[in-house]
Order: C-alpha cells, then sequence, then structure tokens
C-alpha cells in the first residue's frame, strides 16, 4: 500500500504495483518516468539502471501471460507468482489505482497460469545435465548431493553406478525418495559431510543457500556444482552452473516453445475482449472506473483516518462497491 500511495501520485493514469521474488514491476495504462518505480522504492537509479526494462502494446500484453507461466521466474516453472499478481490486482484496486483492463489483464494471466500448470509439468529438469555432470565428476568420487527433488535424483542416478552418493533429505518420512545404491543423510548434516566428499553438487528446490560465504573454507579444493533455480551456492564459490555448461536443455526448450504458443493465443483473446469492450462502451466499465477514481482521490483522506489494515481494507471495498453500484444506475437511468 506505501508504494501504491508514492506511485500515485506521480502517475495519473491506471497502474498496478507488482513485487516478485525477483522483479519490481508497474503494469500501466500509461508511460511514466522511468526512475519513478526506482524512487518509490528508496533505490538509487544510477545503480539499478541496468536491470531497468520496459515493454509496451502487445508486447507488454503477451509478456504478462509469459510471466504468469513461470517461464520467465529463476526458479524456472514455478507457479507461486500467481498469486502475486492477485495480491498486486487487489492491492490496485483498494488503492482506487487500477482500471477494469488492467484487472482483466491480471485475472486473464492468472487464469491461464493455472491451466497451463494442470495441462503440463514445466518444472522440468533434463538429463543432459545430469549426464555432463557425470561426465565432469568421473568415477571413483565420494560425492554429496544437496537436495532429494526430480534434478538431484536423476543426477544421483547418474553418479550411483561409479561412485559413493550420499543425498540430503528434509524429511525422514520420504526415503523412497532416495534413488537404490546411494545413503541419505538428514539435511541439517550437510556441512558435516562435506569433509569426506571430492564433489558436491547443489540441486536444492529451496529459495535460500544451503551453504554460505563462512563454509567456503569446507568446500574449497572441492569440484562443486550448483544446479539450483535460482543458483544455491554465492558465486564467489566458483561453481559449475547450468549455464555455463553449454548443453542441449530438450526438455526446457520443449517447455518454453509451448507455453509461448499458448500464450500467444491467450494474449490474443484478452485483445478481442479489450475491442469489444471498446465497442460495447459498456455500462459496468465506466462504473469501474468512477468507482476506482473515486477512492484514489480519497486516497489521503482514507489515511488520514489511520485505521488498522484490516479495516481500512474492508472500509476501501465497501467505498468501491457503493460507488460502483451506484454509478452503474445512474448510468443506465441516462441511457433509458
Amino acid at each position: 500500500m506505501h508504494v501504491h500511495s508514492v506511485l500515485l501520485r506521480s502517475f495519473r493514469f491506471p497502474f498496478v504495483f507488482m513485487l516478485t521474488c525477483d522483479r519490481a514491476e508497474v503494469i500501466a495504462e500509461g508511460r511514466g518516468a522511468a526512475e519513478t518505480l526506482e524512487r518509490a522504492l528508496s533505490l538509487n537509479p544510477a545503480m539499478v539502471k541496468a536491470f531497468r526494462y520496459s515493454y509496451e502494446g502487445d508486447k507488454a500484453i503477451l509478456r504478462m501471460f509469459l510471466l504468469s507461466s513461470g517461464i520467465l521466474s529463476p526458479l524456472f516453472g514455478e507457479d507461486t507468482i500467481q498469486s502475486q499478481m492477485t495480491a498486486a490486482a487487489e492491492a490496485a484496486s483498494l488503492s482506487g489505482t487500477a482500471s477494469p483492463h488492467l484487472r482483466k489483464l491480471i485475472s486473464s494471466a492468472v487464469a491461464f497460469s493455472k491451466r497451463i500448470h494442470t495441462e503440463m509439468n514445466t518444472k522440468v529438469f533434463d538429463r543432459t545435465i545430469a549426464e555432463e555432470v557425470a561426465r565432469r565428476i568421473g568415477k571413483g568420487r565420494n560425492v554429496l548431493i544437496i537436495g532429494s527433488g526430480e534434478g538431484a535424483r536423476i543426477v544421483a542416478e547418474h553418479l550411483i553406478p561409479f561412485n559413493t552418493v550420499t543425498m540430503t533429505l528434509r524429511d525422514d518420512s520420504k526415503t523412497f525418495l532416495i534413488p537404490p545404491g546411494s545413503r541419505h543423510i538428514p539435511y541439517e548434516s550437510r556441512r558435516g559431510a562435506l569433509g569426506e566428499s571430492d564433489a558436491v553438487v547443489s540441486a536444492s528446490s529451496g529459495l535460500y543457500h544451503t551453504l554460505d560465504e563462512d563454509d567456503y573454507p569446507l568446500v574449497e579444493g572441492k569440484l562443486l556444482f550448483d544446479l539450483s533455480s535460482p543458483p544455491d551456492l554465492p558465486s564467489s564459490f566458483g561453481a559449475i552452473r547450468i549455464d555455463s555448461m553449454s548443453v542441449p536443455l530438450p526438455e526446457r526448450d520443449r517447455v518454453i516453445t509451448t507455453v509461448r504458443k499458448k500464450a500467444g493465443e491467450a494474449a490474443s483473446e484478452y485483445m478481442e475482449w479489450l475491442d469489444k469492450a471498446a465497442r460495447a462502451g459498456g455500462v459496468m466499465e465506466s462504473a469501474e472506473r468512477i468507482a476506482s477514481l473515486s477512492l484514489r482521490r480519497s486516497a489521503d483522506a482514507l489515511s488520514s483516518l489511520k485505521l488498522d489494515e484490516e479495516r481500512e481494507k474492508a472500509l476501501r471495498m465497501t467505498l468501491y462497491e457503493n460507488i460502483r453500484k451506484a454509478a452503474v444506475s445512474e448510468l443506465i437511468s441516462r441511457k433509458s
């Protein structure tokens, strides 16, 4: 809500502010100054300039559907962005900064994401990665694999015939996940197992470091692989990562190709909706715009009440619905 409050003083057009695990974005029906978002987040524009990007028109619409699918995320194919997009749309609606078009875009993108994750497995791990890791490790090594997800298991299967493999497990009730021929230890014991390991493979699906800078003396001189997405080990460790292996990723490429095709179709459907809405000159759309504008103009007054978050949210929702319904009645009476 704070960032929305800052941004609405700069943007005089509908917008939604979205914050995910690796990005902050403004989805808007207009163009603002490049540094507005960075200043609202108290970031130095000069320091983050290299990470700034923008999309307009059809490309921006298509990107929303691609983004919702998870194929643009550091954790490839994840679906947690669905809730982040929904929360962003809700916050914008309560601040009066959203519009029917933006709400429809985000709800369509979220629905598309749910459909994609129902129809196909997007969290793929290519066997070409495991084959390359096995080639580089060779034979007769003691290998510690941090992780027990699909990627970790595929790597273990390639290493077990020629090496001694130890895997970490967070949940003792899931020992059935561990491939035959390997042993498992509790995840909490990973540091203790580093000393007896010649090679270490991080293939964790968690969003936090399994090892940190202080652990470097424990891994110095060992063959290190970081197969996590996003990368898990500190860059100073010099671990071999997927993007530095130069191996083909046919499964990931297949997912990207399929999702891009379906996203293009979903974006076209949204643009068709836009055309129909423009031709209809809908009463509901006009009423929603009036309600959003009224909330936006009441922002300072509502904030001055100093209500707790839940009470302010309830008040904003009540005001929005009452204004929207009143506007619908008035617009219908004018047409009749």
